[in-house]
């Protein structure tokens, strides 16, 4: 018997991890061409010297900048990076298991089973693009962290414990961190009276002090001479994804549809004074009061400085807790049948119809099903087994599942939903599998014979040469500085290197297809450019040869004395770039 439980555990923390490698194993790659600079810089304090991001801007996430360190320094490769966001995406999973354990108690395997397999279908999005974890490690990785282990603290009511994980997150995200005070400070709120002056210090006080670090740079963000153009640029221009909401007004009824199922099996029990159930649901009301304000003031009437709070990022982690409400309730009714339907009135069932059409209504704006239809497949079982359904099947007067086959089901759906992501881990794992061949290319070229002080014109669409190829860029897309200041300088650079005035979003960048010697001429003497890199298609008549020419990337040298042939080497991508030594011109032998 004792032997029991440990299994479960081992068992659990297994899933966990699956679910977490999932999202695979990356280094390099996406946001982290950005947040990962500070890292490499520490550690190579000669990289990008003659990078303007680098070097004259401010970084926001010093916190993920110090960790960041700390893993690279101990796995240079990135592996560590890499693994670090399963382990953390896992111990997020296993957050929302403590407070299954209070909602389900023994049914909280099977109950989060059945989360893991609906959360492996949703993948954790939301509306505007946000999302709870994603395949890198990020600051936001452990900004949802540190909200979904406050929230698992706040279910259970230890304040502090509460308290503390939101300023861990926040430390990390300072999105999260203006999030996380005011879901919470409702929350709080809505518990009751009794030491609720000490329960809110408590549970704000760790964060309100993080906050305190971060407020010169809130201040410097507010300064109303240059952030209203700098914050149209972002909202407009940048970031339309993240920012416009009558882009993404739809996404907004999948996220409705499982806040009004959440809330539907949370309501009956949270009136009855179940206190698990009145904490859980005071947490998603705050996280409504937040959101549709927010949402409602960034489309009707548009205030910038609510949109760039981009309230709807907590609706992942919001969703995240409805959906680890309604994953208690249908095992419940799995377990139990019609008896488990006890307690839920009209107002309960109204709720659970309108969360389901919501969904739905999603799907078909949206073009996808596969979370509608899980829900519906989901509910329908229920249904049918609070129907009678297994005793007309059998031969026994069976009114639920067996939780041991119940759970046995559930982990083999888990398996099954994920068994593609699973086999296909190497391939889509760039730590495993390596990067763009044609990245690894140039890259290879450019440490080998360019200078490591060198600054590089490159396509603005770009984003991974800056990291990859550790030489200094002009300008990136992907990278646009924090502060009002830093926005204005890094749009000017982005409409001299496009060539289009004004660049109105980034269909605009294909603009630096042409470019052509005046424009080069130009901006050589603004920045000081040594190279220049186009794609192949685009070429530049220089009246000079090209110093590299490869499978997509082709690089000139500005004011660089030649060989006399051109390198037309281009790697063979089944070997190491280190395998396959170049012979360009201008390169020594």
């Amino acid at each position: 018997m004792s032997k029991g439980p440990g299994i479960q555990r081992g068992v659990l923390l297994l899933l966990a991890l699956l679910f977490g490698l999932s999202f695979g194993l990356n280094y390099g790659y996406s946001n982290q061409t950005t947040y990962l600079l500070g890292a490499v810089k520490a550690l190579h304090p000669s990289s990008w010297t003659r990078d303007w991001l680098v070097t004259q801007t401010h970084f926001y996430h010093p916190a993920y900048a110090w960790l960041s360190t700390g893993l690279l320094r101990l796995s240079p490769s990135g592996l560590l990076i890499a693994c670090t966001n399963a382990v953390l995406i896992a111990g997020g999973m296993l957050a929302l298991f403590l407070v299954l354990k209070r909602l389900a108690r023994e049914r909280a395997f099977p109950a989060f089973c059945l989360l893991l397999v609906l959360a492996s279908v949703t993948r954790t999005l939301a509306p505007g693009g946000t999302y709870a974890f994603s395949e890198i490690f990020q600051p936001s990785t452990l900004g949802s962290l540190g909200v979904l282990l406050a929230a698992a603290a706040f279910v259970a009511d230890r304040p502090l414990a509460s308290g503390l994980c939101l300023a861990f997150g926040g430390a990390f995200h300072v999105n999260y961190l203006l999030l996380g005070l005011c879901v919470f400070g409702v929350a709080w709120l809505l518990t009751g009276r009794e030491r609720l002056i000490v329960r809110a210090l408590l549970g704000l006080g760790p964060a309100a002090l993080v906050l305190l670090f971060f407020l010169p740079f809130l201040l410097a963000n507010a300064r109303p001479a240059v952030s209203a153009e700098a914050l149209r640029i972002y909202q407009d221009v940048r970031s339309p994804h993240h920012y416009r909401v009558p882009r993404f007004a739809w996404d907004f009824a999948t996220s409705a549809g499982f806040q009004l199922l959440g809330a539907a099996v949370l309501i009956g029990p949270a009136r009855s004074g179940m206190r698990v159930q009145r904490r859980l649901l005071s947490l998603l009301f705050g996280c409504w009061l937040l959101v549709i304000p927010a949402a409602l003031l960034s489309s009707v009437i548009v205030v910038r400085s609510i949109t760039q709070l981009l309230a709807w990022r907590i609706c992942a982690e919001a969703d995240l807790l409805a959906q680890t409400a309604l994953c208690a309730a249908l095992v419940s009714v799995y377990c139990d049948g019609r008896a488990a339907l006890r307690g839920y009135d009209r107002r309960a069932w109204a709720l659970a119809a309108s969360g389901l059409v919501a969904l739905l209504l999603g799907s078909l704006a949206g073009g996808n099903w596969n979370t509608s239809l899980l829900v519906l497949v989901l509910c329908v079982v229920a249904a049918l087994i609070s129907a009678g359904w297994l005793g007309r099947l059998t031969s026994k007067a069976q009114t639920g599942l067996p939780l041991t086959s119940l759970s046995l089901a559930l982990v083999l759906t888990f398996v099954g939903v994920n068994v593609v992501r699973f086999s296909q881990l190497a391939r889509h794992s760039n730590v495993l599998s390596g990067g763009d061949p044609a990245v690894t290319e140039l890259c290879a070229w450019a440490q080998a014979y360019t200078p490591e002080n060198a600054l590089f014109l490159t396509p603005p669409l770009e984003e991974d040469l800056r990291f990859q190829c550790r030489r200094a860029i002009v300008v990136d897309w992907k990278s646009p500085p924090a502060l009002p200041s830093e926005v204005l300088e890094w749009f000017d650079r982005i409409e001299n290197v496009s060539g289009r005035h004004p660049v109105l979003g980034d269909a605009d960048l294909t603009g630096y297809e042409q470019l052509d010697a005046p424009r080069v001429a130009k901006l050589r003497a603004r920045y000081g450019v040594d190279y220049v890199v186009v794609e192949r298609g685009h070429e530049l008549d220089l009246g000079v040869s090209p110093l590299f020419s490869g499978q997509r990337f082709v690089a000139y040298g500005l004011g660089i004395e030649r060989a006399s042939a051109p390198c037309t080497h281009s790697i063979d991508t089944g070997s190491p770039p280190q395998h396959s030594p170049l012979r360009c011109a201008g390169s020594p032998e």
